[in-house]
């Protein structure tokens, strides 16, 4: 715990004007997480001196569901709870729209790939596996880059 502080992580408390904040706090906290190398109850515990006022609440009352359904759970397990509350319905709808729709147009590969990694937490459950990611990654890509890509037949997004 003393190493998780001295990288002073962020605190989150509830959704303000940024309605992608959910998304990036959880972002940096899995950058620390990977500094640290935590196991997924080493994150869980310091994500919870992370949450503040309403997530704090939020955590509290929802963590025993979360237990009961999944007795050890996963960081993963953790996340889809969390962005089932702190993303609205319509907003996750919205965004999972604008994932589908997701190519790289005009922009630079790195910019594709960021937007892609940002929209990826609204994917429908069919397209979270690594090979689904990594053909809706590549299909997205500019014509010329997608096509040199597909004689390689990729199947890990890494």
């Amino acid at each position: 715990m003393e190493r998780f502080k001295k990288l002073q992580p962020t605190y989150f408390s509830k959704v303000d004007t940024n309605p992608l904040q959910p998304e990036r706090w959880i972002s940096a906290m899995e950058r620390t997480f990977e500094v640290l190398e935590c196991t997924d109850a080493q994150k869980l515990i310091c994500v919870e001196f992370q949450l503040q006022d309403k997530a704090a609440a939020w955590w509290k009352s929802a963590r025993p569901n979360l237990e009961e359904i999944h007795p050890n759970p996963t960081w993963e397990q953790f996340k889809e709870a969390f962005f089932e509350n702190f993303f609205p319905k319509s907003f996750r709808d919205e965004k999972e729209a604008g994932f589908e729709a997701l190519t790289q147009g005009l922009g630079s590969i790195l910019d594709y790939q960021q937007q892609f990694k940002d929209l990826f937490h609204f994917a429908s459950a069919h397209m979270r596996g690594d090979a689904c990611k990594a053909k809706k990654f590549e299909k997205g890509l500019k014509p010329e880059i997608s096509a040199m890509l597909a004689i390689l037949e990729i199947q890990s997004y890494a």
